[in-house]
């Protein structure tokens, strides 16, 4: 066995390098209680984002985090050649790291991290041949992928890292959705209901009927206004639930393609509904009150973790589940309206 560290051992930490890889929008949120937690054990260091940002909505999320300060930009599969692993072995030193915290688990990028001979490392990629600490990863496979993410911090030392997600909104981003939100009749009192209806694939969307009659039920019985969000890929799937909407909806601009405008729309209401997904993920970051509707994928490790949330899932003998060509559908199908109508009424009266 290894001999491991003590975490006092932690002493003039200066820069800190993360290991990323390329994350999608979930990915970026979920990683970014452990940067905030890392500021907070390290108060004088700089951190490092190591990865590489290929999807260009995730970028804003990124360039707006106030716990990175860097990015060091790395794409292990981009180019599998000597040459590249040489080059970034030689950028890792050059930066001359006192931390990297790795947060993948596989073996050839844990193995050029400790080549770039930071001072410590802590990983728990490959049984922790490469990490100077000792780290805890207990209930793996039912825990919060946030969570799990800080046991990297805890082996630093820490004690009970904050896990809820986190956003900023930028003041160009707040005044728009203001104008916004009044060039569509919506004033600061009306009760402002969010709608997401799709996470990117058909087996994670809730049935677009049901959907509807959802947001009947909450324009009719509790008074809200409807706003819908998600991106120009999710517009079949919009222009399908608003076609069955009897009451007005207001969609997003979708032109203006920022995340960081979505924010500070979603900030703005009362509560919001959605699927699992990216953009849910963005609400639940903004502090907004969320109701997540789960099937295939379970709350426990992709859920929401804001202090005003609701989840619905009615676990079905199969899940979880990653057939993406599921006929049945049960676990989302036997989900009603009413179900859900009800829960938001959770959330508006503990809001």
């Amino acid at each position: 066995m290894l001999i491991k560290k003590n975490p006092s051992q932690l002493r003039y930490i200066k820069k800190i390098g993360v290991y990323i890889g390329v994350p999608g929008l979930g990915d970026l949120l979920f990683i970014i209680p452990l940067f905030r937690a890392l500021k907070k054990q390290f108060p004088g260091a700089r951190t490092v984002f190591i990865g590489k940002l290929l999807r260009d909505y995730v970028r804003p999320v990124f360039d707006n985090c106030p716990y990175i300060d860097d990015l060091l930009e790395f794409h292990l599969y981009e180019s599998l050649s000597l040459s590249n692993f040489q080059k970034f072995s030689r950028a890792l030193r050059r930066e001359k790291f006192d931390l990297i915290v790795d947060t993948q688990r596989k073996f050839a990028p844990s193995m050029l991290l400790a080549m770039g001979r930071p001072r410590f490392m802590v990983s728990y990629s490959s049984n922790e041949i490469f990490s100077d600490f000792r780290v805890d990863v207990k209930g793996r496979n039912t825990r919060h992928t946030a969570d799990i993410s800080l046991d990297l911090v805890r082996a630093l030392g820490m004690k009970d890292p904050a896990k809820e997600l986190e956003i900023t909104a930028p003041e160009d981003s707040r005044r728009y959705a203001d104008g916004f939100l009044v060039g569509n009749g919506v004033a600061v009192e009306d009760r402002l209901a969010g709608l997401i209806p799709s996470a990117g694939h058909h087996s994670r969307n809730w049935n677009i009927g049901k959907f509807a009659q959802l947001a009947d039920m909450l324009a009719s019985e509790l008074g809200c206004k409807l706003i819908c969000f998600g991106s120009p890929a999710d517009k079949a799937v919009i222009d399908e639930l608003t076609g069955k909407i009897s009451a007005p909806v207001i969609i997003e601009d979708f032109t203006r393609k920022s995340i960081l405008d979505s924010a500070a729309l979603m900030a703005r209401c009362s509560v919001i509904v959605g699927v699992d997904s990216g953009p849910l993920h963005v609400a639940d970051a903004t502090g907004a009150p969320c109701v997540g509707i789960y099937g295939p994928t379970l709350p426990a490790r992709f859920g929401l973790l804001g202090r005003n949330h609701r989840e619905v899932c009615l676990f079905s003998d199969c899940a979880p589940c990653s057939d993406i060509n599921c006929e049945h559908r049960k676990c989302l199908e036997d989900i009603t309206p009413e179900l859900v109508f009800n829960t938001v009424k959770d959330v508006l009266v503990i809001s």
